[in-house]
């Protein structure tokens, strides 16, 4: 049967998120405190769903967990170019975004992934099975020893 899923740009998750019942995301990485690092914009549609109440579940392989703690997003994160954000698909004729590149008071910023608060995550989808973010350093400690001894 499957699974009835809506995909939506980012700027109308407040518009549908009442339809939603749960939402799934996918994580680049875990970290030990139960933060998820993710692409850019997952921190934004988790917060709004815990807003509206709806479980946010985060699938996850086990190897992506990492004993590293960040708090937020600027501390550490990739540069992505930041020309890209200038662009608008289909949008060739934008002129009045031309010369924002040449302000010397703009500097462009294009991140490219953020963190989510682990207060955000209901549960966490991995290899082990389901679990709650808070058991995320027990994961992290049992999959280093089982590595250990490979």
């Amino acid at each position: 049967k499957g699974i009835n899923c809506t995909y939506t740009h980012i700027n109308a998750i407040s518009y549908i998120m009442h339809e939603v019942t749960r939402v799934f995301l996918g994580a680049s990485s875990i970290l030990s405190n139960g933060t998820v690092y993710s692409r850019v914009g997952t921190a934004s549609v988790a917060m709004v769903a815990h807003a509206f109440g709806i479980p946010v579940l985060v699938c996850c392989e086990a190897y992506k967990f990492h004993e590293r703690v960040q708090l937020d997003s600027i501390c550490a994160n990739e540069l992505g170019d930041p020309d890209v954000i200038l662009k608008v698909p289909g949008k060739a004729d934008l002129g009045h975004l031309k010369n924002l590149a040449d302000n010397e008071n703009l500097q462009l910023l294009n991140l490219t992934y953020d963190a989510t608060p682990s207060d955000y995550v209901s549960m966490i989808i991995t290899d082990y099975g389901m679990l709650p973010p808070t058991s995320v350093p027990v994961i992290v400690r049992e999959y280093r020893k089982e590595q250990l001894w490979i």
